[in-house]
């Protein structure tokens, strides 16, 4: 009997994934800004954690404005990822935080989220913070507006031309 829960002790821990303490973070951002041709904006953030306590394969979840997604891990393990999308319309430009949880982080933060309590107090093991500059919604006049107003005072100057000629 002790054995059998030795085995299963073992198996939570190795499913559970490691803790990652002092951890640091390098990361680069990315963000769509060409909203004439989307009508979504896509945040990504391709990330490397290091972990003071030297911990390998630590499962991590992101907070996002999207909400708590599971972050992906590369398959050599060192390279994480974040991704969500956002419509154009709600999309602000500026700093966006990512805080980035643990095993037992993430843990903590469901039981307050479901206990109704505040969040605040569950620490993140590391905030990102992705920059969107804002998205280009094209020029305030479209081209086509431009070329009538043109075709429209040439026809003008034009007209007023000829009638001075034959006058």
């Amino acid at each position: 009997m002790q054995v059998v829960a030795v085995i299963l002790a073992f198996l939570v821990a190795v499913v559970a994934g490691e803790t990652c303490t002092g951890a640091q973070v390098d990361s680069v951002g990315f963000t769509s800004q060409d909203a004439t041709i989307v009508t979504k904006i896509a945040y990504i953030s391709d990330f490397t954690l290091s972990c003071s306590n030297g911990a390998k394969d630590v499962s991590l979840y992101a907070e996002t404005v999207d909400g708590i997604v599971s972050v992906p891990r590369s398959v050599d393990g060192v390279k994480y990822q974040v991704s969500w999308v956002e419509d154009v319309a709600t999309a602000v430009s500026g700093e966006r935080p990512i805080k980035l949880y643990d095993d037992q982080g993430y843990a903590a933060l469901r039981k307050a989220q479901r206990g109704n309590e505040d969040t605040s107090s569950v620490q993140p093991i590391a905030v990102i913070n992705l920059y969107h500059p804002g998205a280009y919604r094209g020029p305030w006049i479209q081209s086509e507006t431009m070329a009538i107003l043109a075709a429209i005072f040439i026809y003008y100057y034009a007209l007023t031309q000829k009638t001075r000629l034959m006058a």
